[in-house]
């Protein structure tokens, strides 16, 4: 669907693997196109920091990052000098999308149109830039113009990206940006709505991406400064337990566990605290909101919940009832045949690797 810089080349074999860098752990996905349906053939999800392990927000270093995509693909048996088709990401506050009308031009009158108008509408911190851009099809409400949607980020995340890809020997072919890999897995066989959008929710280790999409109605995404981090960091807080503990809770019993409280200095809620939950609700409220004003369109159909923080308890029922909207927990293999089983807790988190294997015939 969209991509930023590079291009498919080589077909000299049907495998089109996807990769997803998170800040917490790699996910791979490997299908192939049978017939008018893909067919999952591997994948894997290798979480970075184990054994004790502290997460660290900024991300794995490249002493940790490399080794470790080295290991997955061993263990996939791929080797990535013959990967032929391949799709990646990246994400983050260095990373921007708009979309904007425009009046339709030659492909190197719109390339050379769009730079300054990506300058005018995409806030980066004025390093060097890399943009791309789609169009997305006639805009509905001038008939002359088309929507374009606008992607940006900086040359050193860019280039940084490749780096890590070129330490394995993998070509890194198309890059593209996460909510759009997201959306790339949901709409090769969900519906869009044919009024209205819906809002996803790409719930990672570090950050919140959001989402709104529709078929008639203007793309928007935002990164939300909360992730799975804060819900155990929050648990650690309260409860006194270390890292390790708090993720195991965590994940197993959620946010409300049948502990005792250990309220020694630093620990426990005061009156004037808000949950975690209650601080991922405002951001979401918050940039609704802004997209209503923006956009005019204030219909939200339901909302998607991907990502490795998609599974937490009782996050589902939160937000049904904070916004009155129905919620959709996505399990993109749900979207594919499959050759091997799949076995994960969390399938949830896959969205964004199936999405970019899926990228090439979209």
């Amino acid at each position: 669907m969209f991509n930023i810089g590079g291009a498919m080349f080589g077909m000299g074999s049907n495998l089109r693997v996807g990769l997803d860098i998170g800040t917490h752990s790699i996910k791979v996905a490997v299908v192939e196109k049978v017939g008018p349906r893909f067919r999952l053939v591997k994948w894997k999800c290798h979480e970075i920091y184990t054994g004790g392990d502290r997460y660290d927000p900024e991300g794995p270093k490249k002493s940790i990052a490399v080794p470790a995509l080295a290991k997955i693909f061993g263990e996939l048996g791929l080797a990535p000098k013959s990967i032929k088709h391949l799709a990646s990401c990246i994400g983050g506050l260095q990373v921007s999308a708009k979309e904007i009308s425009s009046l339709m031009q030659t492909e190197q009158e719109m390339a050379s149109s769009l730079l300054l108008e990506a300058r005018k509408h995409i806030p980066l911190d004025g390093s060097e830039t890399v943009v791309d851009y789609q169009i997305m099809g006639d805009d509905v409400k001038e008939p002359e113009k088309v929507r374009v949607l606008l992607v940006a980020t900086t040359r050193k995340l860019y280039e940084g990206h490749q780096d890590y890809l070129r330490e394995i020997e993998l070509k890194p072919g198309i890059i593209d940006i996460e909510p759009l890999a997201v959306l790339n897995s949901y709409v090769i066989h969900s519906q869009l709505p044919d009024e209205g959008v819906i809002v996803f929710l790409h719930l990672g280790a570090k950050r919140t991406t959001l989402a709104v999409y529709g078929r008639r109605d203007t793309f928007f995404t935002r990164d939300l400064p909360i992730g799975g981090q804060h819900f155990t960091e929050e648990l650690m807080r309260i409860y006194g337990l270390d890292y390790s503990e708090a993720e195991r809770v965590k994940c197993t019993t959620g946010m409300s566990p049948n502990l005792e409280k250990s309220l020694g200095e630093g620990g426990g809620l005061g009156m004037s605290d808000r949950t975690t939950f209650e601080k991922l609700g405002d951001e979401i409220n918050r940039s609704l909101r802004y997209y209503v004003k923006e956009s005019g369109q204030s219909v939200f159909t339901h909302f998607v919940l991907t990502g490795g923080g998609a599974s937490l308890i009782g996050l589902d029922s939160y937000l049904s009832n904070k916004f009155n909207l129905p919620i959709e927990l996505y399990n993109p293999f749900n979207q594919l045949d499959s050759r091997v089983p799949i076995d994960s807790v969390n399938p949830y988190q896959m969205a964004p690797a199936i999405g970019l294997a899926i990228r090439g015939d979209l």
